[in-house]
């Protein structure tokens, strides 16, 4: 009797704090989402706007304003984030735009339920090593008082990077709450002129591993950054499904492949087959990257087969968060996962994709609210 009890209080217990996470957060969330929307609006996307030349009449904008917000009953940020201004974009069509507020707000709080095995990398990286599932080697992880090396051993923090000295460059992560790169360093250990304890009292926990190289299909795009390949998995009934799939490009001075970097994104085809066209974060068409003379459009991905395959054998493992963004280095032997993401980029999907709302909005719904067994 009194494990039964136990069992419903536990079960009491899940499905308060689902509602708390589901039902509160999110609006104290969205509250606080509005600065960041504001500040983005201010500094990125209305200068964007004024710039460009093929922009609607202030009449237009202001109509297709008001259809969005009701379409969608938020303030429209999204509309200027993708370039509904734009006088080729139709009515119908900016209302296809799916809001971040939508999205993070109102759907993936009841999509994604328990996203902490997924989103501390350290815990991620062994549940995809107990799967068999290539990955860069982890060296250590820790917290700002000790390491811990991939056999279990404690170490001191500056004897971490002595230990990693025969991998070469090496990455060093946040273990938990970062976003778009943020705390994101490659070091070469012995070079000196990186402090691991410094790192750590930002930071909090981290992990530091291999980094590994690229295949050259991706090298002679950009050879100065691990370009990877942001894969969109749902996972329903069992069964996981890759519904996007989009090549990150590191920018020409930056050694990693965030947009906030100057980056850039390129939907990729089943086949491998990229886009005639890769977008930065302002929706500037490229048609080839910076320091390199491969025009996208002629350009095909080998092992784009794996890849796909490589990101539903890893969905299926995390049954608890049907939606997730994978990120894939292809390297010479193949691909490996460096990590998954319970928030997907939307501004990546849809930079490459277009207007998503129609296809994605049903697909996430069919997932969500499943009950607490």
């Amino acid at each position: 009797m009194r494990r039964t009890a136990n069992r419903g209080f536990n079960h009491r217990q899940a499905v308060t704090e689902e509602w708390f996470r589901t039902r509160v957060l999110p609006r104290v969330s969205g509250v606080r989402f509005l600065p960041y929307q504001v500040r983005q609006l201010r500094s990125e996307h209305l200068p964007a706007m004024l710039r460009d030349e093929d922009r609607k009449s202030m009449a237009r904008i202001a109509g297709d304003l008001v259809k969005v917000t009701t379409r969608w009953q938020c303030l429209p940020f999204h509309y200027f984030r993708y370039g509904g201004y734009r006088r080729e974009v139709s009515t119908e069509r900016a209302c296809s735009y799916l809001p971040e507020t939508a999205l993070f707000h109102r759907l993936l709080p009841r999509v994604n339920r328990d996203t902490i095995d997924l989103d501390d990398k350290a815990s991620c990286k062994k549940i995809l090593s107990a799967a068999g599932i290539p990955q860069p080697a982890l060296i250590a992880s820790g917290d700002h008082r000790v390491g811990v090396t991939s056999d279990g051993e404690a170490v001191s923090l500056p004897d971490v990077l002595d230990r990693a000295s025969g991998f070469g460059r090496v990455v060093v992560k946040p273990s938990r709450y970062s976003s778009g790169g943020s705390g994101v360093v490659i070091v070469c250990p012995g070079e000196g002129g990186f402090d691991l304890s410094a790192y750590a009292e930002r930071w909090g926990t981290w992990l530091v591993e291999q980094h590994v190289p690229q295949h050259p299909d991706l090298d002679v795009l950009n050879p100065y950054a691990l370009n990877t390949f942001r894969v969109i998995t749902l996972l329903r009934d069992g069964a996981a499904e890759v519904r996007y799939v989009m090549l990150k490009l590191g920018g020409i001075d930056s050694r990693t492949d965030n947009s906030a970097v100057g980056g850039m994104q390129i939907r990729v085809h089943p086949d491998g087959r990229l886009d005639r066209h890769g977008y930065d974060r302002y929706l500037n068409a490229h048609t080839r990257h910076g320091v390199s003379s491969v025009p996208f459009a002629d350009h095909r991905i080998s092992r784009m087969t794996e890849v796909r395959e490589l990101a539903a054998r890893c969905a299926r493992l995390f049954p608890q968060v049907p939606f997730i963004g994978w990120d894939i280095a292809l390297t010479p032997s193949g691909p490996v996962v460096i990590e998954g993401n319970s928030s997907p980029s939307l501004a990546h999907i849809q930079r490459t994709h277009g207007g998503v709302a129609l296809e994605l909005v049903p697909a996430l719904r069919s997932v969500m609210d499943r009950p607490i067994i």
